[in-house]
């Protein structure tokens, strides 16, 4: 059975003074329920609009079914639409003309959303624009949408100046100074309550602050934005915050400090989203930090929680399952899926299409594939340069520094593996080593340095206890006892991790370390930054030698080196290889010259 009337079935409604006024009440009551995230509450009254005949309903139906991830039944509609406004917009209707163009938009941002090409954007932005161009009370939905789609493509700084053109659109009640229930801009309606528009609005430009390269800029274009709708904001409302707002409230609140609070509050604001994108980027977020901190059956269960409605699997899916699996080391089903995402690399956002290359390589160069590794790393490298927001992959390049000295031991190769590192790791004026003066040397020797000058460390617990800080995050001390001292006493174990933690305070400062989380289970975070040489592409090009190499073979010590010994024998076998062809090249000229 059908959800919705058949879009056919509004061709013969009569039209009546009371039929146009009953459908646009109902369009706007949709409006603004489609406004806080209650999708599904809005969709009846929308389509009563539809079915009396409002041009802005019919251009927004489509729209709808896409947000809950119905590609079949938006889809139809949206052909509808598109077919009965210009058949209306050729009559000289502008209602309809006006409409249309929002149809179109609405169609471009589809589009955009299922193949996030640079391209696709581009054309989403000018239909917009164009729809933009007469007062209509979808302009700031249209903007909105944008905002959202460009955030997601990584493309965050073109997010914050959609979100800037939404707060002028017309038919935006924050910049209103018109009565409730008057008309703003000529024939358009109240799209948005003002207090619920600033809520809106605020929680998305806050969550795209974050991910924007100068987040100190752009916050302030954003306290000078957000003035406006201020003023104009009327007493708030007594209900709830939509579930919108409060999702991307948590959300940005993961971003800034991941902790087990932002975490469970992230966790319950994703049971109420109903936008299907949405629900997807807070899915995926809570599986990513759930799988660093080693809860990997819940990243999972989380990542397969998001869809509202039974669905194919698709690329975006296999691509976050690949990562979490290799984390768990599940190197055949994670290469499985990965392989998958990238069957479709037109359907995934850049940043997310260049962290599937690097792990994809990370897991052919586990498996001793180096020449497969070394092609994919010869795809993922450039492109990761050409991402506006290469720094959001800070972290992958962190997790995959063994990977990243293989790319420095081939010629064609190092210097793009030297860019990449340095572009990745430089977020505003300076890189955070330079401004912090701290390095850790772990291979062939472990050596703590501030400034040049090396820092003398009284237990070699301690230089593994920064380094495993350094390198996974943040962690819960179970987790460090079992990956730090997997063989020793629980006891023992516990009382070597306090006393490395002691003297890595004595060094760094009473609060270098941030504790979080339940008394039981607490969690670590290292706030100091500290540049390790196997973070530096060319260090095992330079010094190539044993990881840490005063410490036991086991754990995480022992995987490290594991690792590390595979790029070891790449290089022995590099430079065999480099020494035959120069002896072979210099016969040949002994021979020539005789």
């Amino acid at each position: 059975m059908s959800l919705s009337p058949s879009p056919t079935e509004f061709d013969d409604v009569p039209v009546s003074p009371a039929v146009i006024q009953w459908a646009s009440d109902w369009r706007v009551q949709a409006l603004r329920l489609l406004g806080t995230g209650r999708i599904q509450q809005a969709l009846w009254p929308m389509a009563r609009a539809n079915a009396g005949g409002d041009p802005w309903a019919r251009a927004t139906l489509g729209h709808m079914y896409a947000l809950l991830g119905l590609g079949d039944s938006a889809e139809r509609h949206e052909a509808a639409a598109l077919s009965h406004l210009t058949q209306q917009s050729l009559g000289g209707d502008a209602s309809a003309e006006a409409a249309l163009a929002c149809a179109r938009a609405w169609a471009a941002l589809r589009e955009a959303a299922t193949r996030p090409q640079q391209n696709n954007w581009q054309r989403a932005f000018q239909c917009v624009q164009d729809a933009s161009t007469s007062p209509s009370p979808l302009a700031p939905h249209l903007w909105l949408a944008l905002a959202r789609g460009l955030r997601e493509a990584g493309e965050a700084a073109q997010a914050a100046r959609a979100l800037q053109a939404a707060l002028t659109a017309p038919g935006n009640t924050a910049q209103s100074d018109t009565a409730p229930g008057d008309t703003a801009q000529g024939d358009t309606d109240a799209a948005l309550p003002a207090e619920v528009w600033a809520e809106v609005w605020t929680a998305e430009w806050a969550l795209t602050a974050l991910l924007t390269s100068e987040s100190g800029s752009v916050t302030s274009e954003a306290g000078s934005a957000d003035r406006p709708a201020q003023q104009h904001r009327q007493t708030p409302t007594p209900d709830a915050p939509g579930p919108d707002a409060r999702a991307l409230k948590a959300l940005a609140a993961l971003h800034r400090h991941a902790t087990v609070g932002t975490l469970s509050e992230l966790a319950e604001a994703l049971e109420a989203v109903e936008r299907v994108d949405l629900r997807r980027s807070c899915a995926f977020a809570l599986a990513e930090r759930l799988s660093v901190l080693g809860a990997h059956r819940a990243a999972l269960a989380a990542m397969h929680a998001y869809p509202l409605f039974p669905r194919a699997t698709g690329p975006r899916d296999w691509a976050c399952r690949g990562i979490l699996l290799r984390r768990q080391h599940h190197d055949p089903p994670a290469l499985r899926d990965l392989d998958a995402a990238l069957s479709d690399p037109d359907s995934l956002p850049p940043p997310l299409r260049v962290r599937v290359g690097l792990h994809r390589a990370d897991l052919l160069y586990r498996q001793n594939r180096v020449p497969e590794a070394l092609s994919g790393l010869r795809e993922a490298l450039p492109a990761l340069l050409e991402l506006t927001a290469p720094w959001q992959l800070a972290p992958d390049l962190a997790e995959l520094t063994t990977l990243m000295q293989l790319a420095a031991l081939e010629p064609d190769l190092s210097g793009w593996a030297e860019l990449a590192y340095g572009a990745a790791n430089r977020r505003g004026s300076a890189p955070a080593e330079a401004s912090a003066g701290w390095t850790l040397d772990t291979l062939g020797q472990a050596t703590l340095r501030r400034s040049g000058q090396p820092v003398p460390l009284r237990w070699p617990e301690t230089s593994l206890l920064i380094a495993y800080l350094t390198l996974q995050g943040e962690v819960t001390r179970t987790q460090a006892e079992l990956d730090l001292f997997p063989d020793l006493p629980p006891k023992l174990a516990l009382a070597l991790f306090r006393q490395a933690l002691a003297e890595l305070r004595t060094h760094f400062g009473p609060d270098a370390v941030r504790v979080g989380g339940p008394r039981r289970s607490p969690t670590y975070t290292l706030l100091v930054p500290v540049a390790l040489d196997v973070q530096r592409p060319s260090a095992v090009a330079a010094a190539p030698g044993l990881f840490l190499p005063h410490l036991p073979h086991t754990g995480w010590v022992a995987e490290r080196r594991t690792l590390h010994r595979l790029t070891d024998q790449h290089f022995v076998e590099q430079q065999t290889t480099k020494q035959a062809k120069q002896s072979l090249f210099k016969r040949r000229m002994d021979t020539d010259y005789i």
